[in-house]
């Protein structure tokens, strides 16, 4: 559905500690909801926000991560829960592959999901087998994102450094602005008592 994406899973308990381990986070991770499944992930640059995963890749990645649960293939449907990679807790005394969550509210669910071979099979076709080395991927990410922060912290320092140089200008702008009008309004009371003054010489003339 977005050939900007990339999904990706474990074969084993294995190789999922590893992805819990080095995934990014905010890769999204799937799971059959209360069965045994390998853990699967999507990876798509950009995408923040839990509730903007698109209808027809979200169906994609429940296919994919029902057919890959031994139990949950054989079940007419399943329930997929799914979160970012981030909310996964993994403690030492877990068994491996084995994860919870920091914040369950964080946790979203498709129910009903039955096997649709339509939208299954073109998956399979698209299937590689690769062994990337995940953890310098994942200090790279690392890199980008310390980057990144920096830029944000850089940007916002001149941004708040060009806010204090517009109000110091306003407020200058404002004493001057006040200075003048003072400055009028003294001249105003001095030519009205100029003009008193010549009048009673006037009248006493």
């Amino acid at each position: 559905a977005n050939p900007d994406c990339v999904i990706y899973m474990g074969k084993d308990k294995f190789e999922n500690e590893d992805l819990i381990q080095y995934s990014f986070p905010k890769d999204i991770w799937f799971h059959v909801d209360d069965l045994s499944s390998a853990h699967v992930y999507l990876r798509l640059e950009g995408l923040d926000d839990i509730d903007k995963v698109p209808v027809d890749l979200l169906s994609e990645m429940c296919q994919l991560t029902k057919a890959n649960s031994i139990e949950g293939s054989k079940k007419k449907e399943v329930a997929i829960v799914y979160t970012f990679a981030e909310n996964l807790l993994k403690e030492s005394d877990m068994q491996v592959g084995a994860v919870s969550f920091k914040d369950f509210k964080a946790k979203r669910y498709v129910k009903g999901v039955h096997k649709d071979k339509e939208v299954l099979n073109p998956l399979k076709k698209s299937k590689r087998e690769e062994f990337p080395d995940l953890q310098a991927l994942y200090n790279d990410k690392v890199k980008d994102l310390i980057k990144a922060e920096q830029r944000e912290k850089t940007f916002a320092k001149i941004k708040e450094k060009e806010q204090e140089a517009e109000a110091k200008k306003k407020i200058k702008e404002a004493k001057m602005a006040k200075e003048i009008k003072e400055k009028e309004m003294q001249e105003f009371f001095e030519k009205v008592e100029e003009e008193k003054v010549q009048n009673t010489d006037d009248n006493e003339n």
